[in-house]
């Protein structure tokens, strides 16, 4: 394995965002994948802003709720004033 780093890793970490997971060099396909995650701290950015569990808690309840709305009545919503 060899370890990228600067520009060159920005570089690849820029094509597997995009999609983009099969390259050309010198006339050979490479494929390009992430083989592990990186450890995110969401849960610890939760557990610090009571407001933001708040939410995250009562978003997850209207879900079982059967209380979502598309992308369309939210903008509805918003032109209206509701929220």
């Amino acid at each position: 394995m060899k370890k990228l780093e600067g520009q060159s890793a920005e570089l690849m970490k820029r094509i597997i965002h995009d999609g983009d997971t099969v390259i050309e060099v010198d006339g050979k396909k490479y494929y390009l994948y992430l083989t592990e995650e990186p450890a995110t701290t969401v849960t610890e950015d939760v557990e610090a802003d009571p407001e933001l569990k708040q939410k995250l808690l009562q978003a997850k309840k209207d879900i079982l709720e059967g209380k979502s709305y598309t992308t369309e009545e939210v903008m509805e919503m918003i032109d209206q004033g509701e929220i």
